[in-house]
């Protein structure tokens, strides 16, 4: 029987005063986490440094990546534990892509 795989997008906002190398460890574990549930990333878009639309814990501004990947439906659950675990992770949102 074959896995259902759906696509899916996720958007997370990093602490802005990270290290390089912080935010390749996040980002890592997070396609780590893809892989370990079959999944494929298909897309990193890193957008930088933005100014936030309002303050999130004493931070005016955050470090966006957007990653699109497919994956079975178990797959979201673990990103959102992952993301809500992680120090330097301010904001992050999983949705599916039905286009």
């Amino acid at each position: 029987m074959e896995i259902l795989k759906r696509d899916y997008e996720t958007t997370f906002v990093l602490k802005p005063d990270l290290e390089d190398e912080e935010k390749q460890t996040i980002l890592k574990r997070v396609k780590s986490a893809i892989s370990e549930h079959e999944g494929e990333v298909t897309e990193v878009d890193a957008w930088g440094k933005k100014q936030l639309a309002y303050e999130i814990k004493d931070y005016r501004s955050g470090d966006y990546t957007i990653l699109e990947f497919n994956a079975q439906t178990t797959v979201v659950n673990e990103l959102e534990r992952i993301f809500k675990i992680m120090d330097g992770v301010l904001r992050y949102l999983v949705v599916r892509n039905d286009a």
